[in-house]
């Protein structure tokens, strides 16, 4: 079973929004954590892959640990772990860390029940003032419309294709809060992340009729034809189509609009219009992009 996930996992798919915007999203959070800890600068990066977290860290990293069921490459700036997060932290060893981090949607990579037994043991070893940060995907993202008024648990659970699939499972902020909370952990921020372009958004498995927003981008990015580009352009200024009533949908068709307004004043220039439709993303924390970062702290 390990290594079927670990082949699942082994090709993360790396595109020019994630150089160009992802990255800078935990370039600001990861140093901002380690500061606001009031600690030594010590970070356990769970479900670390190559170890962008501690990379993208800065000067105030001093410790860090990458816990994964696959081993690192050469990059990884510390020790780490081989370990499947569905079984609990793991053996990290005994003195605490300042911000425990959980980056690119691995808190959904478990379970409901495992979610809740990791961050029962993260509560359980950090110290009183640890930071913990971990990462879901959001469940009002524009790419599952069809689970935005579903409950937590088997209905809300999704086959997701990376190296091969996945069972994945979005959560709202306040459920994640929840679970923070009885944990002993005490909420303070939700943050969305990738809330126009993610990964899924257009590719019709989900809910059908969505522009390709993220490709368009990527596309924008990385230069093309006219023709190439003038369908970038035309994908990222569609509409949505119908979407399921509520906020979500109101959230969504909103932010499409400041979209399509930008498209005609930066025609001639494509990577300033990514810049500036990837300058509209909103700073919300209501479980609308694809990542949904919910930052709390152990009492």
């Amino acid at each position: 079973m390990e290594a079927e996930l670990a082949g699942a996992y082994c090709a993360p798919r790396h595109d020019d929004v994630r150089g160009a915007f992802e990255e800078g999203f935990f370039a600001r959070l990861v140093p901002w954590l380690l500061e606001r800890s009031g600690g030594g600068g010590a970070l356990l990066d769970l479900g670390c892959a190559d170890g962008l977290a501690g990379r993208l860290a800065g000067p105030g990293l001093a410790r860090y640990l990458g816990v994964d069921f696959r081993s690192p490459g050469p990059s990884l700036p510390g020790e780490h772990l081989r370990h499947d997060l569905r079984n609990g932290l793991g053996d990290v060893g005994a003195p605490p860390f300042d911000v425990y981090l959980a980056t690119f949607g691995l808190a959904s990579h478990l379970c409901p029940a495992q979610l809740r037994r990791l961050v029962e043991e993260i509560a359980a070893h950090a110290r009183p003032g640890s930071l913990v940060a971990l990462e879901a995907l959001g469940a009002h993202s524009l790419e599952w419309p069809l689970l935005w008024r579903t409950r937590p648990g088997p209905a809300r659970g999704l086959p997701y294709r990376l190296g091969s699939e996945v069972e994945v499972h979005p959560w709202r902020p306040r459920e994640l809060a929840r679970i923070y909370t009885d944990a002993g952990i005490r909420p303070l921020h939700a943050l969305d992340r990738s809330v126009q372009a993610g990964p899924k958004a257009g590719e019709g498995r989900y809910w059908p009729g969505l522009p390709p927003l993220r490709r368009a981008l990527h596309a924008l990015l990385a230069g093309g034809t006219d023709d190439v580009l003038d369908e970038a352009r035309a994908a990222l200024a569609a509409p949505l189509g119908p979407l399921p009533a509520g906020p979500a949908a109101s959230f969504h068709h909103a932010l499409a609009d400041r979209r399509r307004a930008l498209i005609d004043a930066h025609r001639a220039d494509a990577t300033a219009l990514a810049r500036s439709i990837w300058a509209l993303e909103p700073r919300s924390g209501g479980g609308f992009g694809h990542g949904l970062v919910l930052i709390g702290r152990v009492a």
